[in-house]
């Protein structure tokens, strides 16, 4: 059996297995905040709760067959119904990051303290206010109580003229390719691989985010909204079309200083079939090399490349696991999720094999970590999976756990937990939520660096000579 046929079969095999788990679901009611069963009557309709310009009355005289059964509330839809509510939820898309960001301007990284910076380079407060009076670093801006505050590009600066920039040597290292892969949804992917890219751009690596999901989470969190402000020259699907030879076109700077992106938008689900039909039509053509051959012609710019991938084991999907040299699988500690984790390392495994063939030789990926996500350490269940996940995979597991907190989930402000400035509820939680992300992040940019023998060892702590020379002094 060819390869085509072998990998078109896991693919169907794929979708019917995936429709199936995310489709069963426990029977029982609707409950309403873990409340009494939510019921339908005329004082708690959804749509009144939603939104207030829809009257009793009205929704009423819209359902199928009001007077029978005011439950039957949900009409038929068309074509043209269905395009209407895709313009429906960009216009609240829309308002929403309205109401995040200024009127007309883009989004812009807040600047941090002298403490934060500090702790980012990992030098005292008083070398860097003694090199802002010596005038031998950026001056960052001086506000109310005599406090300084830097810009992310000021940090980097600082890094640069200390001689503490981590970059990779071009040399003797190779650009890391991380992908942030699982067939399910909504277990932390888009939330792992935004705040990955940000903490390795915080630290002053050189990065590249690539989002590969059509739905464009990843892309909508740098404040674009993809079907109006994201071209289709701006996603991979051109290169993966084989219409350029680069993704150099693609790629574009975002408000963090030291990291681009190459966004995505809806446009992106027709890689799909392009990749299948280049498959077919051209002589010698591999599906699955095409996005690593594109990496490759951008790589030399950046130490870091995070890719954002489909929940589900596409031709895409394949390009980026291909293309990657380490995969971190985000898996929630819950029966269903656990299980498709297990799906997932079943056919990734599979479809490995089938390609290992093809190439003639074993792919070997630098690391393959599962991330415990979503994790609460006061819920029994959470426990027990957990400790069953570290029993059954043991140092596949990554030592820490990304736990759940109200600032990961990202709400109307499209902030990430790193861009969160003044924070509105309990500071501790905003500090127990950096402390999830300094655990996970910070052992992944160990593994990582693990991968550079100019830097194989952990971020030193020793100081640079001209550094330690300067304090020295005082």
């Amino acid at each position: 059996m060819s390869m085509e046929k072998k990998l078109a079969l896991r693919f169907e095999y794929t979708s019917r297995s995936t429709t199936s788990t995310q489709t069963q679901q426990k029977d029982g009611h609707l409950h309403n905040a873990g409340q009494a069963p939510y019921t339908v009557n005329s004082t708690n309709r959804v749509d009144l709760m939603a939104s207030g310009r829809l009257n009793l009355n009205e929704s009423m005289a819209l359902a199928p067959n009001p007077v029978a059964d005011p439950g039957v509330r949900v009409p038929k839809a068309r074509a043209r119904d269905i395009v209407h509510l895709a313009e429906q939820a960009g216009d609240i898309l829309a308002r929403a990051r309205e109401a995040a960001l200024a009127p007309g301007t883009k989004k812009v990284l807040r600047k941090f303290n002298l403490k934060e910076v500090a702790e980012l380079i990992g030098v005292s407060a008083k070398t860097i206010t003694r090199g802002v009076q010596r005038n031998e670093l950026p001056a960052g801006e001086r506000v109310r109580g005599n406090r300084l505050l830097f810009t992310l590009e000021e940090i980097h600066e600082i890094q640069e003229r200390l001689g503490l920039r981590p970059w990779r040597d071009a040399a003797m290292d190779k650009a890391v390719v991380v992908a942030i892969a699982n067939f399910k949804g909504g277990v932390g992917k888009t939330s792992t691989a935004i705040h990955l890219g940000q903490y390795f751009a915080l630290h002053g690596y050189r990065v590249l985010m690539i989002d590969l999901d059509a739905q464009a989470s990843l892309t909508t969190l740098f404040g674009l909204l993809p079907d109006s402000e994201v071209a289709t020259e701006q996603t991979a699907l051109p290169f993966l079309e084989g219409e350029t030879a680069t993704l150099a076109a693609a790629i574009q700077p975002t408000y963090w200083h030291g990291l681009d992106l190459i966004a995505a938008n809806l446009a992106l689900y027709g890689a799909e079939f392009s990749l299948a039909n280049r498959q077919k039509a051209e002589p010698n053509f591999r599906f699955y090399q095409a996005l690593k051959a594109g990496i490759a012609s951008v790589s030399d710019r950046y130490d870091v490349i995070v890719i954002d991938t489909p929940p589900a084991l596409s031709y895409v999907t394949t390009n980026a696991l291909y293309a990657a040299d380490g995969i971190i699988v985000p898996v929630p500690p819950a029966m269903m999720d656990f299980a498709s984790a297990s799906l997932f390392f079943s056919l990734l495994g599979d479809i490995q094999k089938v390609i290992d063939e093809n190439e003639g030789g074993e792919k070997v990926f630098d690391f393959l970590g599962l991330l415990i996500s979503k994790y609460e350490p006061g819920n029994f269940v959470h426990q027990t999976i957990h400790d069953w996940v570290r029993a059954a995979f043991q140092q596949r597991v990554l030592f820490h756990t990304m736990g759940t907190s109200t600032v990961l989930r990202m709400g109307p402000e499209i902030q990430t937990a790193y861009e969160v400035g003044a924070y509105q509820g309990d500071r501790r939680t905003l500090s127990r939520a950096l402390e999830y992300l300094e655990g996970v992040n910070g052992e992944i940019e160990r593994l990582v660096r693990a991968q550079w023998p100019s830097k194989a060892a952990p971020r030193s702590v020793a100081k640079p000579e001209r550094l330690a020379t300067a304090e020295a002094v005082s």
